[in-house]
């Protein structure tokens, strides 16, 4: 799950506070490597190629420079993780209002099975 991470500790914690809702308290790995980057004009755009990346390598990419704080409920990610990653969701947020997120998932196997290699 790549976060929108706007870096507003307000903000943060209610977008970490839905995840949970959703996902489970640390349901899912979570990771926000735009705070690597900075948020850019495109930064949705970076986060589905980092994301496209992550599926294709199997490789979750850490949340550079932030502790993780267990009272949000959220299982952050540090440090890169390695696994079968097939399917990652983007959420983005900007000025304005507006609100989007995005569903990618790897290609399919032979056996309909779906996989990320």
């Amino acid at each position: 799950m790549f976060a929108d991470a706007v870096g507003d500790p307000g903000l943060d914690r209610i977008e970490a506070a839905a995840l949970a809702a959703v996902f489970g308290r640390s349901g899912v790995p979570v990771t926000a490597p735009k705070a690597l980057t900075g948020r850019l004009y495109a930064g949705a755009a970076l986060d589905v190629a980092t994301a496209l990346l992550s599926i294709r390598d199997g490789v979750v990419p850490p949340t550079p420079g932030i502790v993780p704080a267990p009272e949000h409920g959220i299982d952050l990610v540090t440090e890169p993780r390695h696994g079968d990653v097939r399917t990652a969701l983007i959420v983005a947020r900007g000025h304005g209002g507006f609100n989007s997120a995005l569903v990618v998932r790897g290609p399919r196997t032979g056996n309909g099975t779906g996989g990320s290699r």
